[in-house]
């Protein structure tokens, strides 16, 4: 039996020319505004629920985060802008996995009893889970977003894979 090879390259064609696919049309942000502004809406709980779980609202990251979530809500037209949208996602993703600032992984306060204090503890977890979940989402599309974007710059179809992509690090 002989083994087929997908082909490595791939043939250009004029988006212009006969036989060609269609383009789709780009999105201008990485994320639509009302889906940004839901995060956002859902972030400012979770701060809020965490700063009371742990006290770690005077943390840096947290402050932050929490300027940036009340300025989107304030001025949702911010949104409208790829550049703000990529610096919300990246602040985003700084507060919750930045190693050097401790914020969102303060101990909870303790609770009049251990029982409380361990429920106030996986309560915790949960939060910083779900701002986790938040952020890898929007990872994601921020990332899904700039590679169509330099794909079309390029001329190229976003799903044109060339050997070199699997080895990025």
């Amino acid at each position: 039996m002989t083994r087929t090879r997908k082909p490595t390259t791939h043939e250009r064609r004029d988006p212009a020319e006969p036989g060609a696919a269609p383009q789709p049309e780009l999105a201008r942000t990485p994320v639509p505004r009302a889906e940004l502004l839901t995060c956002a809406g859902e972030l400012r709980g979770l701060m809020e629920e965490l700063s009371e779980l742990t006290g770690c609202g005077s943390a840096w990251t947290v402050r932050v985060l929490r300027r940036n979530v009340e300025l989107a809500l304030l001025s949702p037209e911010s949104l409208d802008s790829a550049e703000n949208q990529l610096d919300f996602i990246e602040e985003l993703a700084e507060a919750v996995w930045d190693p050097a600032d401790v914020g969102f992984r303060y101990a909870v306060r303790p609770a009049a009893t251990a029982d409380g204090t361990q429920r106030r503890d996986q309560r915790r977890r949960a939060v910083v889970e779900r701002l986790d979940e938040i952020a890898n989402r929007l990872c994601a599309e921020a990332e899904g977003w700039q590679d169509r974007t330099a794909a079309a710059a390029e001329g190229r179809s976003p799903e044109t894979r060339f050997p070199q992509d699997d080895h990025r690090s």
